[in-house]
């Protein structure tokens, strides 16, 4: 009975793991596609400001050990 309940726990952790990894690479993925939330976040900056804050925060690959968007702000303990 304990291992069909811990096999069930963990299934439904693994699956809501997947999910949100799946769920976090969904979403607008070109700059032209975030401008209107980058406008909306950021009303006082031009389209050019907007741009260079784009690229800033997306070169490089993806994930917590490429240069990106708060990486460098992140507090590390």
């Amino acid at each position: 009975m304990k291992t069909k309940v811990l096999a069930g726990i963990g299934a439904v952790i693994i699956s809501v793991g997947i999910g949100t990894a799946v769920y976090a690479q969904a979403g607008p993925e070109t700059f032209r596609e975030m401008l209107p939330f980058m406008r909306e976040m950021h009303p006082n900056l031009g389209d050019s400001d907007l741009e260079q804050m784009y690229n800033s925060c997306h070169q490089g690959g993806r994930g917590f050990d490429s240069p990106g968007m708060m990486h460098n702000s992140m507090m590390r303990y």
